[in-house]
């Protein structure tokens, strides 16, 4: 078996030096782990599976091509009941993994990667914060009882948390302004332009370059610049997608339909609080039905991933998903929908009149507990 996997590797080598197809290496050498252990490569922010292989001697090897460069993927491996990973910034690159299982995730040694290295340069200014964050997550949500959690304790733990968010938020920025032109800074801008003023955003984007600004990593940003938001007291913004049952529709057929609120859901497959929250969303369709449709729109990149997740959630409303999306995000970016899942409550005469993000237990009777005498 390891003949197997380092001759793969010499033929890999071969096919690039001899200008064949061009994709990515992983190598990994890694200790500390049981032989036969099964190492996968997923995507970040859906968990769609890339690639996966065994290791031998310590030792595994992954090879194929990705779709564009670059991409953060997750490098995982089931251990016993835990899973330890470490996140990768490549391209179709040749690249090795080398460390420790205690070294998951903040030492692993991740080498031969030109977008790593400047993830790396971000990385060594905000690791020792999100240590401290993630103990105290730790120590919060797994570690504290239900009672200390509502008490002094647990309020402590999260001004604590936040405090360190603050720290890690304003170094990413600086990070932003100092080096405009890295992809860790378009990736950056992207997750927090919400969160700057439109000419800011503008004026770090015009200074990045012809590469960074035409890489899919910058599409959600030029629709940001190109659409007009809408938030509470506007009305609704309509759009075109797809429902569960292949059919093309518009969110104005639901709207005001029946003289009923439409409460419009942005969700996605990996969102651990958006499936706790369909039990609460299965039984508003009972408890509402004369007062309220409900809407979910999917932001999975992949109409495969969104289909698997209709079959896993058992949905009983409407399901809708969008191939545009996946390109731009065109239907949740003016919806300014910055985590999952987002909610807005949309009137009969089709204007919003809440939106919130997050999801509790009780959440939705708090909400909209008053639609049930109309």
């Amino acid at each position: 078996m390891r003949t197997q996997i380092w001759m793969g590797s010499l033929l890999t080598l071969g096919l690039l030096a001899c200008g064949g197809p061009k994709g990515y290496v992983i190598q990994g050498d890694v200790t500390g782990f049981p032989d036969s252990t099964l190492f996968r490569l997923v995507g970040s922010a859906v968990p769609e599976y890339q690639d996966s292989a065994w290791m031998v001697n310590g030792r595994f090897q992954m090879q194929g091509i990705l779709p564009d460069e670059p991409r953060i993927m997750w490098l995982t491996a089931r251990v016993g009941q835990q899973t330890k990973g470490v996140p990768i910034f490549i391209g179709n690159e040749r690249v090795k993994v080398q460390g420790d299982i205690s070294d998951f995730p903040y030492e692993v040694i991740v080498s031969g990667s030109k977008y790593q290295e400047q993830w790396d340069e971000l990385d060594r200014l905000t690791t020792k914060y999100d240590r401290q964050k993630d103990s105290a997550a730790i120590i919060l949500y797994r570690q504290l009882s239900p009672e200390d959690r509502a008490g002094e304790k647990g309020k402590k733990l999260e001004n604590q948390i936040h405090l360190l968010q603050q720290t890690i938020d304003s170094l990413e920025r600086d990070f932003l302004f100092k080096r405009t032109d890295t992809y860790p800074s378009l990736i950056h801008l992207q997750y927090k332009m919400y969160d700057y003023q439109k000419d800011t955003v503008q004026m770090l984007f015009d200074r990045m370059s012809a590469e960074l600004q035409a890489s899919a990593w910058a599409k959600p940003i030029r629709t940001y610049l190109e659409s007009e938001s809408v938030s509470e007291g506007d009305s609704f913004l309509d759009f075109e997608a797809e429902d569960q049952n292949g059919n093309r529709v518009h969110l104005s057929d639901f709207v005001g339909k029946d003289g009923k609120y439409v409460l419009l859901d942005f969700t996605a497959t990996g969102c651990g609080p958006c499936i706790m929250a369909n039990k609460e969303m299965r039984e508003m369709v009972d408890i509402y039905s004369d007062s309220l449709r409900i809407v979910s729109f999917w932001v999975d990149s992949s109409r495969d991933t969104w289909q698997k997740s209709l079959q896993r959630d058992s949905l009983c409303w409407t399901s809708l998903w969008s191939a545009e999306n996946t390109d731009n995000g065109h239907v949740s970016i003016p919806y300014r929908a910055r985590g999952f899942p987002t909610f807005f409550l949309i009137d009969p005469q089709g204007v919003i009149v809440q939106k919130w993000m997050g999801y509790g237990p009780g959440m939705f009777d708090q909400k909209i507990g008053r639609l049930k005498n109309k």
